[in-house]
């Protein structure tokens, strides 16, 4: 390792010195793929040299008979998997910080801490990041707007744009505007518009971290689809108390479907002139939360009225039409989320085209999170429409990879029967969100359009596309906010995936956890043998709590019984750890019965497996096993997995998502008392409380009897949701 740190900085020196600072460099400990997990951070280095600071990490690839040959390794090779995948720390200091670790390194291991050693030798490579790992571009890419990431420095925000500025010449220099935004304790995100030249100006540069291309299409051209009559409005004079933003191109407020259930709000909007382009598709996207699909509706009857109200916050078009900059909008959503307090759900339906790298965030997604976390509220954003233009540009689209908010796809029928919409990209999403889209909305395809409120007064515009289907889940979840006594936006986003329903019953990456109900009243709808219970609270970092699944026992006692859970969290996240983003999750597992547990021999015993007793059918037999020193566990018996690997808890058991949704059938014999236990597992050093709903329903479909006023006797301060009535959230406009 000590000849890799020698080489890495003498290659740092002799870098062009517009491309590195004089006094902080920041270098590449590459851990062996063996240690892929959180965990395995080198703490020990950084505590024995202190002048070291982390300052981000990543994945990177190598081939696996380049690294040390561990069993697993060996096992890779054997399955013939050439590519595998590794974890990178970055690691910044000054020359001499580095040299503090070059004479730690001299010193004998009876001198050293035992964590350095193990960290040492958890290393692969110490090197610098590569410009191909910079660089996110296809080779036919010449120029364009791009976004830069850059790594945190103790360079004040003004020598970090001067810097910027001295890598380029005046052939290959920003051609454009650029627009900075540097976060607390995280990356400086720089928006501008290159020329290859200028791309590969920025290759190897050390304080770079990232650059992708940051391309804006536009919006749906709806001005020219095809257009026939509309229903004509609702006759309602109210407008809902129950409020949805929308950011997009603006709306005509005086439109006869829309002036009274919305409004646009001018001085939270861009600056520029409205386009009609824009207004078109933002009225599209407002129609599409007050009335959904107008597919099916009487052109001769009236719509139903809304059940929500829409707020507008214009962000299109940006100053220049030729080269727009997504980075004008972020700015305005940044503004106007803490301003409108009342709107708790916001709809996103555009962002950036090209497919998510996994080994970066960009401002949009990163924005977003922070926002939800910051004030408490939940975004419903479009996935994209390039699902059908071939693998590896087929991936989902920022802003949907954000954690703390729902992506949405589009479906469409066949035969009454939920498909998925080929154009409507698919997952996965990044580590920490990987089952996307969330859920998908009717979003109309070339054999069954969406039929929207057009921009033309009076019609309706023949469509398709995710961007509206986002919409009508923003509108869904906006219900079971206001409707919901007591609720939040995190336990609306947990209704609206707990009631989705996926044709097959099991989540992919294509329909997420399937399409959303098709009404506020199946979200909340109870049946005798069907119940649901909801849970609200906060969890301390590294505590448990107990959830319990409220079945009564010796109630139900023939048939299978079906529990689900979904389960939404609202975690801190950092952009500097792509692979890690979410800095707390939730690990919840599943107990059936609370007297069955797990009995183990003692180690010096050979031959003898575990036991699966029951506490009282089989007490003689426990009492003679813990007379032989047996262990008792201290939980009852789990059907959730354990002993499984980093990776394997990531791909298959969602760890470190903030979203889960789960389904377990049992025989009614095998439950009692079953119950939920959660475990809010921090990392980066997290601490604070974590945010959680809990959606859980009990199905047990031979039960004759009511189970839900048993459960209300049975647990008396159990509350019944109350739901608010419409006439209660109506106000007169």
């Amino acid at each position: 390792m000590k000849s890799q740190v020698v080489e890495a900085l003498d290659r740092f020196a002799a870098l062009p010195s517009r491309k590195r600072y004089d006094d902080e460099a920041v270098l590449c400990l590459r851990l062996h793929p063996d240690r892929t997990a959180k965990t395995y951070d080198p703490k020990g280095i950084f505590e024995a040299v202190r002048d070291l600071e982390n300052v981000g990490s990543r994945n990177y690839k190598t081939k696996a008979g380049e690294v040390a040959q561990t069993e697993r390794i060996k096992k890779q090779l054997a399955k013939e998997i050439e590519e595998i995948t590794g974890r990178l720390v970055f690691i910044r200091s000054n020359d001499a910080g580095f040299r503090r670790l070059l004479k730690m390194l001299d010193q004998s291991e009876l001198q050293l801490s035992k964590e350095f050693c193990v960290d040492v030798r958890g290393t692969e490579c110490f090197d610098l990041l590569k410009g191909s790992e910079q660089l996110h571009f296809p080779d036919e890419w010449k120029k364009g707007r791009v976004e830069l990431v850059l790594h945190p420095s103790k360079r004040d925000h003004a020598e970090q744009m001067n810097f910027f500025r001295r890598l380029f010449d005046r052939s290959n220099g920003p051609e454009r505007r650029l627009r900075a935004a540097p976060y607390p304790d995280g990356p400086t995100f720089i928006s501008c518009y290159l020329n290859r030249s200028g791309l590969e100006a920025l290759a190897d540069a050390n304080p770079l971290r990232a650059a992708h291309p940051l391309v804006f299409a536009g919006l749906e051209e709806l001005r020219s689809a095809p257009v026939f009559a509309a229903p004509p409005p609702s006759v309602a004079t109210t407008r809902s108390a129950i409020r949805v933003g929308i950011f997009d191109g603006g709306i005509d407020v005086s439109h006869p479907h829309l002036k009274t259930h919305a409004e646009q709000v001018e001085d939270l909007s861009i600056e520029t002139p409205p386009d009609l382009n824009c207004i078109a598709h933002g009225t599209a996207v407002a129609g599409a939360v007050l009335y959904g699909p107008l597919n099916g509706h009487d052109t001769k009857q009236p719509l139903p009225t809304p059940q929500v109200s829409v707020v507008s916050v214009r962000t299109l078009p940006t100053s220049s039409k030729t080269d727009p900059d997504l980075y004008e909008c972020i700015d305005i959503i940044e503004a106007a989320v803490p301003a409108r307090k009342d709107v708790m759900f916001w709809n996103i339906s555009f962002g950036p085209r090209g497919p998510i790298t996994d080994d970066s965030i960009s401002r949009f997604t990163y924005a977003l999170d922070t926002l939800a976390v910051a004030h408490k509220v939940s975004f419903c954003v479009a996935v994209g429409n390039d699902g059908d233009v071939g693998p590896d540009l087929n991936r989902i689209q920022s802003p949907s990879d954000l954690v703390n908010g729902l992506g949405v796809g589009a479906h469409t029928h066949r035969e009454n029967e939920v498909i998925h919409a080929s154009y409507s990209c698919q997952g996965p999403g990044r580590e920490c969100g990987k089952t996307k889209p969330e859920v998908t909305a009717f979003g109309g395809c070339d054999q069954f359009p969406i039929q929207l409120i057009a921009f033309k007064k009076g019609h309706k515009v023949l469509t398709h596309g995710t961007s509206f289907a986002s919409p009508q889940v923003a509108a869904l979840a906006g219900q079971a906010l206001g409707r919901v006594e007591r609720s939040s936006a995190l336990l609306a986003r947990a209704l609206v995936v707990h009631t989705a329903q996926h044709p097959r019953s099991k989540p992919d990456s294509l329909l997420g956890y399937g399409a959303i109900a098709s009404s506020f009243d199946e979200v909340v709808r109870c049946e005798a043998n069907h119940v649901t219970i909801c849970f609200q609270g906060e969890l301390l970092a590294k505590k448990h709590t107990k959830l319990p699944v409220l079945l009564p026992e010796n109630v139900v006692n023939v048939g299978m019984v079906t529990i689900t859970w979904t389960i939404v969290a609202l975690p801190p996240v950092n952009a500097l750890h792509p692979a890690d983003y979410t800095a707390l999750c939730i690990e919840d597992a599943f107990y059936p019965h609370c007297e069955f547990y797990e009995f183990r021999p003692p180690k010096e015993v050979v031959g003898r497996t575990a036991k699966r007793l029951h506490i009282k059918n089989d007490a003689d037999e426990i009492k003679s096993l813990l007379a032989q020193k047996w262990k008792k566990s201290e939980m009852p018996l789990t059907d959730s997995s354990k002993y499984r690997t980093e990776h394997q808890q990531r791909s298959s058991e969602q760890k470190w998502e903030p979203l889960v949704k789960k389904l377990v059938r049992k025989d009614a014999e095998s439950l009692r008392n079953p119950f939920l236990v959660l475990h809010a597992i921090p990392r980066q050093g997290a601490s604070g409380r974590l945010d959680f709903a809990a959606v859980v329903s009990i199905h047990a479909p031979k039960f004759g009897g009511d189970l839900h006023d048993i459960i209300l006797r049975k647990y008396p301060a159990l509350q019944p949701v109350r739901l608010r009535a419409e006439t209660e959230l109506r106000v007169q406009v």
